[in-house]
């Protein structure tokens, strides 16, 4: 492919009238009717060789033995900038480092600023072919004087460092035009994302059609954009689930293919993950993934996970859980009013909210008993108001809790809503089973706890229906 110099007829210039002359002296050879194609190339030529002519010239060394190579070389420099099929290519730019290493050491000193200068203006640049340059010229060690400004050199050091956002070269089989407005878009995109985040949403929600480029970071840095808006895309959970592979040690690949299938309003199917999950990695990212989940398929819960949120965050540095009282945090309490106020609750879990938020304490109202969810909304408001709860309240959550059909989100719920230690371990399983082996459990139990208490309450309450039977039957 020619360059707009070749397509003109004239050599690198900074004269714009020079650029226009040799434009119109070539525009009656390329009639648009005649030869449509022709004339699109010498008008793509004509606008790529004004915008040349708008970056600033190429400095030109003082004359003396050195200048013609010097100044070869700034030229070359310019010709591999404005270049579209060498410009974002490495091997194109090794090979003009390769040009710079057959000068000698003073040629090489007279020109390292003078490149970093037009480095410094040049737009659209690959960063990471740049970098190739700036280490052969030592950019990083400062030494350029009182000329270079140090701040703007700090700053133009730290872009080459981060790189491109993606792979330039893989535009390069578009026009100039689609390429330089596709690195333009995503440039306004990556810098609305960090430093104007109102404005990303409405970046990346523009109407058009948008080069999507093959690149596996590019695609990673959708995965973390589109997530950060919770915006569902069902083509990147393969790139987080590959991802993940690629670096298993890695937490973020999980949480972001987590985040994707929430957003993308996977169901049951994503629950036992997800609970694990939450209570591998707790953080609030995590919080409001589950949260999110809940609030799409199962709102009568989320009253409920809002206090097992809650409880999970009451934890000291070393994963130790503090004191405190249910349901007394401004984010449980905001969290309530937002359920409360978007109609999501069911008539059970919003009369909940509403006592609680109205502050209103008479019991919930025993319409609801026959509800599934009554036990633990009834252990939920006793909790709230800081009341003594009696084993009869308890007795329903630790049967539901030795179900054989417990699911990880309801024994997430009565997790919270049970006292510290209280949970079901497999040795209380066992125990359960038969009272034949209480005596050898014993030896090997668990410091005394609040289950231990209705454990042996439960069994009192057996044993005494038993005796009643029996006597019933022989008196």
């Amino acid at each position: 492919m020619k360059t707009c110099w070749e397509v003109l007829g004239i050599e690198y210039t900074h004269d714009a009238d020079a650029i226009r002359q040799a434009y119109l002296a070539l525009l009656p050879s390329f009639h648009p009717e005649s030869d449509p194609q022709g004339f699109k190339a010498l008008r793509q030529a004509y606008e790529s060789a004004l915008q040349e002519a708008k970056k600033p010239a190429a400095p030109v060394v003082a004359l003396d033995a050195n200048t013609q190579q010097v100044n070869d070389m700034l030229a070359a420099f310019h010709d591999l900038l404005a270049c579209d099929e060498r410009r974002f290519q490495p091997a194109a730019w090794q090979r003009f480092i390769q040009q710079i290493n057959m000068l000698s050491i003073k040629q090489v000193e007279r020109l390292r600023w003078s490149l970093y200068a037009i480095a410094q203006e040049a737009w659209p640049v690959s960063y990471t072919c740049l970098r190739l340059l700036a280490e052969r010229l030592g950019w990083e060690r400062q030494d350029g004087g009182e000329e270079i400004d140090n701040e703007t050199l700090d700053n133009f050091l730290h872009s080459l460092r981060r790189g491109d956002l993606f792979d330039y070269s893989r535009l390069l089989a578009l026009p100039a035009e689609v390429q330089n407005q596709t690195i333009a878009f995503y440039a306004a995109l990556e810098g609305s994302f960090f430093n104007h985040p109102s404005f990303f949403s409405h970046f990346i929600n523009q109407h058009g059609v948008t080069i999507v480029p093959d690149d596996l970071n590019f695609q990673r840095r959708l995965l973390r954009w589109y997530s950060s808006l919770q915006w569902g895309i069902p083509e990147l959970i393969p790139v987080a689930k590959a991802w993940r592979e690629d670096e298993p040690d890695n937490t973020s690949p999980q949480y972001y293919e987590y985040a994707q299938r929430v957003y993308c309003g996977e169901g049951d199917s994503l629950l036992p993950g997800l609970c694990a999950l939450w209570k591998q990695e707790p953080s609030t990212q995590m919080d409001n993934l589950l949260l999110q989940w809940c609030r799409q398929n199962r709102p009568d819960d989320y009253p409920l996970v809002v206090l097992a949120v809650e409880r999970h965050e009451q934890r000291d540095s070393e994963g130790e859980e503090l004191a405190y009282f249910h349901g007394t945090s401004a984010r449980t309490r905001l969290l309530w009013a937002e359920a409360l106020h978007s109609g999501i609750l069911s008539p059970l879990s919003r009369c909940f909210v509403t006592r609680v938020l109205q502050n209103k304490f008479p019991e919930i109202d025993k319409q609801y008993c026959s509800h599934p969810r009554w036990p633990l909304y009834q252990v939920a408001e006793l909790l709230v108001r800081q009341k003594t709860l009696a084993t009869k309240h308890y007795l329903p959550l630790v049967e539901r809790q030795m179900a054989n059909d417990l699911c990880p989100f309801e024994a997430l719920i009565i997790g919270a809503l049970m006292p510290s230690g209280a949970e079901i371990s497999s040795s209380d399983e066992a125990d359960a089973e038969g009272n034949d082996e209480l005596d050898s459990a014993s030896s090997n139990a668990k410091p005394f706890n609040v289950f231990s208490v209705i454990k042996v309450i439960f069994y009192i309450f057996l044993v005494a229906g038993a005796l009643s039977r029996i006597l019933h039957l022989f008196g």
